[in-house]
């Protein structure tokens, strides 16, 4: 989805003067809010009139635009301007130096390759197999492999709307067609019907009655509007209420039982 965003619209985007990209986004994201929907474009618009890249890594909950909202007052003033972009351009800044001709999809797969894989992917395959005795492998993380995959261009990895393009061509006589070019399905749990079911109760014990609360960290007004929205299906919070509920389950077991 970045990929087309940025070969449709960003790249020429992002050549518009600064002052006028600003002024768009002081027009379009009001309106956006205004509708209570398309965060992921508010959040687009805010980077393009910021003057920030487009990509930041594949697992972002809450994004620049939101997380402002979601924290407390006090906690907004002691971060005084601090964001995500700060780490994100860390890894940007060393891909510009080290490659400045590198293509868009090479600098998003370096930040993944940085950011998600190690402390989210591969860290989750590593605890869920090991605390069951199972023995996982990754073998395309090959650092032969790895490295070779980097330097491809970008017309043998993407196809339309179909990513790997040159690993199913290779399979192509192996595996079954329909197999093969079948929509990508993750493994992710169905946070969205919980939420509107069972886990909402939990979600306002260990949430909104959570020992965290104490330290204001948190706008639990907003919190709140978020559980019922997502419980009156007007809007989906799925994912930022589980990583809220999860934020302060670890830290009623790590930080303060009560």
């Amino acid at each position: 989805r970045h990929l087309r965003i940025y070969e449709n619209f960003w790249r020429h985007a992002e050549n518009l003067p600064l002052a006028l990209r600003r002024t768009m986004a002081n027009i379009s994201m009001p309106a956006l809010e205004a509708t209570g929907r398309k965060r992921a474009a508010i959040e687009l618009i805010r980077r393009l009139g910021a003057d920030e890249p487009l990509f930041w890594g594949g697992v972002v909950v809450y994004d620049e635009s939101l997380k402002p909202r979601v924290i407390s007052d006090q906690l907004r003033r002691r971060m005084n301007g601090h964001s995500s972009i700060e780490v994100v351009n860390s890894y940007l800044n060393h891909i510009e130096e080290a490659r400045p001709k590198s293509e868009f999809l090479a600098r998003m797969t370096y930040l993944e390759l940085k950011l998600r894989l190690p402390e989210l992917l591969l860290m989750r395959v590593d605890k869920i197999t090991m605390a069951t005795s199972v023995e996982a492998r990754v073998p395309f993380l090959d650092h032969h492999l790895v490295e070779y995959a980097m330097g491809l261009p970008r017309s043998l990895k993407v196809e339309g709307g179909s990513g790997k393009h040159i690993l199913k061509r290779a399979l192509d006589e192996i595996l079954p067609r329909d197999l093969l070019y079948e929509r990508k399905r993750g493994f992710g749990a169905p946070v969205r019907e919980w939420f509107r079911s069972g886990l909402a109760g939990w979600f306002e014990s260990h949430v909104l009655n959570s020992t965290m609360r104490k330290r204001d960290l948190l706008d639990y007004e907003f919190v709140n509007r978020m559980l019922a929205e997502h419980r009156k299906e007007s809007k989906d919070w799925g994912f930022h209420l589980w990583a809220l509920l999860n934020l302060s389950l670890w830290y009623e077991r790590w930080i303060d039982r009560g």
